[in-house]
């Protein structure tokens, strides 16, 4: 069973995350009064509780996300961000990434032996 999160892991991830607020880890070191060591520790205890929510995306990716959700074409997205259509391919393929990292697991696949005939068998 997972531990709930204290307001405190909650507010340094709120304010890391770029799906938030995107800050950097001293920024939000400096907004919650703590050091950027203990902002680390919090968010290092999230990541052991709560893996999914990592890797952070950035504030542009978070954007870049959020355009391409609701439909956005890359060209679009470069124009209302003013960046170009090459950095916004990166970015996207930089979320892919991240996604991936957070969503892969170990896959078990199970090989074909000859002994699972018996087996199979026996349970009919």
């Amino acid at each position: 069973m997972k531990k709930n999160l204290t307001d405190k892991q909650v507010q340094a991830y709120r304010l890391v995350s770029g799906e938030f607020e995107g800050l950097s880890t001293d920024e939000a070191a400096k907004r919650m009064s703590i050091t950027p060591q203990a902002v680390n520790r919090l968010l290092s205890r999230i990541k052991k509780s709560r893996p999914k929510l990592f890797p952070l995306l950035t504030k542009q990716e978070a954007d870049v996300r959020a355009l391409l959700d609701v439909g956005w074409e890359n060209g679009d997205i470069a124009n209302k961000l003013q960046v170009s259509y090459g950095r916004i391919s990166q970015i996207i393929r930089n979320i892919c990434d991240k996604r991936h990292f957070a969503t892969q697991s170990a896959i078990r696949t199970i090989r074909y032996n000859p002994s699972m005939d018996s087996q199979i068998r026996r349970k009919f």
